[in-house]
């Protein structure tokens, strides 16, 4: 329910059309990161070609969900709820990978 004035809105507005792909590739980025950081974890940070891959992909597939999050955002007249917790899982998945980067080197 939305609130006007002291009248009460029963019409729901549909989620933005962009926020399922951007929720499916968050939550695609996350599990790639966790397999990643999970295999450099067994093999005491001596990690394998695959997990270097699983890393990469986890990377490309967060910006692509955040670029599908900022898209969904723009829609006018949507429900924003699941744009919004994608948009920032997305961009907090990279924050991490980027500190992971920097502490690397």
């Amino acid at each position: 329910m939305e609130r006007i004035g002291n009248k009460v809105s029963y019409i729901k507005k549909p989620f933005a059309k962009s926020s399922f792909p951007s929720a499916l590739l968050a939550a695609a980025a996350l599990c790639f990161m966790t397999i990643s950081l999970w295999l450099a974890y067994k093999t005491q940070g001596n990690a394998s070609l695959f997990a270097a891959a699983l890393g990469f992909c986890s990377i490309v597939t967060a910006a692509a969900s955040l670029i599908y999050g900022i898209f969904a955002l723009l829609e006018k007249e949507k429900n924003y709820r699941i744009a919004k917790v994608s948009t920032a899982m997305a961009g907090i998945e990279i924050l991490i990978w980027l500190i992971i980067i920097v502490i690397a080197l």
